[in-house]
């Protein structure tokens, strides 16, 4: 029986795992709720803040994939 191909055999799979969903994490309640409320009413060159809190977070979250894709994760 070989090893479960969930689990990741690389030192760079691991952290592209671990950066994604720490990451994911950052868009997800009740995270997300949090920094809304402490952001809330705040604008960044005219758009929401929590718009760009989270484009950022989306972004970071398609870097990572790029990242082990150029790895051959």
């Amino acid at each position: 029986m070989g090893r479960s191909h969930y689990v990741p055999r690389t030192a760079a799979g691991w952290v592209s795992v671990v950066a994604f969903l720490g990451l994911m994490a950052l868009a997800q309640p009740p995270l997300a709720f949090w920094v809304e409320r402490s952001i809330a009413g705040m604008s960044v060159l005219g758009l929401p803040a929590f718009y760009v809190y989270l484009g950022g977070i989306y972004f970071s979250l398609i870097g990572v994939l790029l990242w082990a894709l150029w790895k051959r994760v």
